[in-house]
């Protein structure tokens, strides 16, 4: 099974404290409880990340000059300061962002830890990738990406797959793999 999920069909979900908006790619299933969610956020402005219990997250820098992720407990800082630098992090830790200079875009995975393990790639294209039987989550990070029917991605569309994938094009996209616990 496939499915592409486009970028313009994300709504933007304004943060409760103000601190940015998210919009959300994909999600299984659908619905209050997730096992896993791919989503964009837009952060604007210093503050706490919200906590999720139970949940490990991927983050990695889209766009802008970075942030300081701050483990408050441990005082321990993630610089991310280059497109593309992934953190991954337990979603229950307290964790407080700072930006560097201005804005920032991330792309964020969150999953169910009970549930599956994930993993990250960011590949130039063309690519081809089969994951066998996991569910496969391709971001298209920059340039256009086509898929074997003749299909169109541009930057920010998912393609959501359990089975292998062929993209052509030029660019770069960054691959999550979920395996089942």
């Amino acid at each position: 099974m496939l499915t592409v999920h486009r970028w313009t069909s994300a709504v933007p979900m304004p943060w409760k404290n103000g601190g940015g908006v998210t919009r959300e790619l994909a999600r299984c299933p659908h619905g209050d409880e997730f096992d896993w969610r791919l989503s964009v956020a837009e952060v604007a402005t210093d503050g706490p990340f919200s906590q999720f219990p139970g949940i490990d997250r991927l983050l990695v820098l889209l766009s802008g000059a970075g942030m300081d992720l701050t483990v408050v407990e441990a005082g321990e800082v993630e610089r991310l300061r280059q497109a593309l630098h992934t953190h991954r992090f337990a979603g229950e830790m307290a964790i407080d962002a700072t930006l560097v200079d201005g804005p920032t875009t991330d792309l964020n995975l969150m999953w169910r830890r009970d549930r599956f393990d994930a993993s990250v790639r960011h590949l130039p294209l063309p690519v081809g990738y089969d994951p066998v039987g996991r569910t496969m989550l391709v971001f298209v990070v920059d340039g256009g990406a086509t898929l074997a029917d003749g299909t169109m991605l541009g930057a920010g569309d998912v393609v959501e797959t359990t089975g292998g994938l062929s993209l052509g094009g030029t660019g770069t996209v960054t691959i999550f793999v979920l395996e089942p616990r």
